[in-house]
């Protein structure tokens, strides 16, 4: 006869304790909130995201995004891919940091715009 283990049975799904000294330096977690960063270009109305990023939030260049910045502000934008990006960043100009009321290295969170696609 086999005699099955004595004691608790070990939980795959159970999730390990946060150290909180250290959670401050981990990643966030939240794939559509990003850093400002500034853009090379001049033109006012695209966003340069990285391509790992595109692909990750199924995002395709040129389709439109919604921002959303600082006390509710949102504006529209053009989304364009930019190898040399780190894949946290999106680059914008300084118009579209104005409208969403945002610094250099402010958080900014966007989703695809499907309204527009419609038309």
């Amino acid at each position: 006869m086999d005699k099955q283990p004595t004691g608790n049975p070990v939980d795959p799904h159970k999730q390990e304790k946060i150290d909180f000294a250290t959670a401050i330096l981990e990643r966030k977690k939240a794939p559509n909130r990003l850093i400002a960063e500034e853009a090379t270009n001049d033109d006012n109305s695209t966003v340069a995201l990285s391509p790992a990023k595109l692909a990750e939030l199924k995002i395709y260049k040129g389709d439109p995004v919604l921002l959303k910045g600082k006390k509710r502000h949102e504006t529209l934008c053009i989304a364009l891919a930019d190898p040399k990006l780190e894949d946290g960043k999106i680059r914008m100009n300084k118009v579209v940091r104005k409208n969403l009321r945002l610094r250099l290295g402010g958080n900014t969170s966007f989703k695809k715009n499907f309204l527009l696609n419609l038309f």
